[in-house]
């Protein structure tokens, strides 16, 4: 997914934002959602939206999630301090920061983003098994990965 992905991706999540926290919101609590979710502001908790296969998560450069994160798909520029499951392609930006094991069934990464936790490759649903890539000694042998460092 390169610009022209990305911009169709952004397209998509203004068209399907069903929940929206603004640049001056906080939420303390986990955010549970169906659609769309777009985080400008602060989540202070999980956000989810489980067994939704077409779920969306943006989380913008201002945006900060404390707490888990999964969805289908996910946009992120911002910084999520805990682990990511997308079933789907997840996209970091270069501005993104994440603290936390990522498993996804896609990824692309642009230069500059930082991951500071493992990247699980396979489906990220609940019986899944992901396998570890490069993260140290404890990771088992990576299946075969092509990231997209733009």
């Amino acid at each position: 997914m390169g610009a022209a992905g990305t911009k169709d991706m952004k397209n998509r999540l203004n068209n399907a934002v069903t929940t929206l926290v603004g640049t001056d919101a906080t939420v303390t609590g986990n955010l549970i959602f169906d659609r769309g979710c777009h985080v400008a502001g602060t989540v202070k908790g999980d956000v989810s939206a489980p067994g939704n296969k077409k779920s969306e998560l943006a989380v913008a450069q201002t945006g900060r999630i404390e707490g888990n994160a999964r969805a289908a798909r996910m946009l992120i520029q911002g910084t999520i301090v805990g682990d990511l499951r997308c079933s789907g392609t997840v996209t970091l930006k270069s501005t993104a920061r994440i603290e936390g094991s990522i498993a996804y069934g896609q990824i692309e990464i642009e230069k500059g983003a930082v991951v500071k936790g493992q990247l699980l490759i396979g489906s990220a649903g609940p019986t899944s098994e992901a396998t570890a890539v490069g993260t140290g000694s404890e990771s088992t042998p990576a299946r075969h990965m092509q990231p997209n460092l733009s």
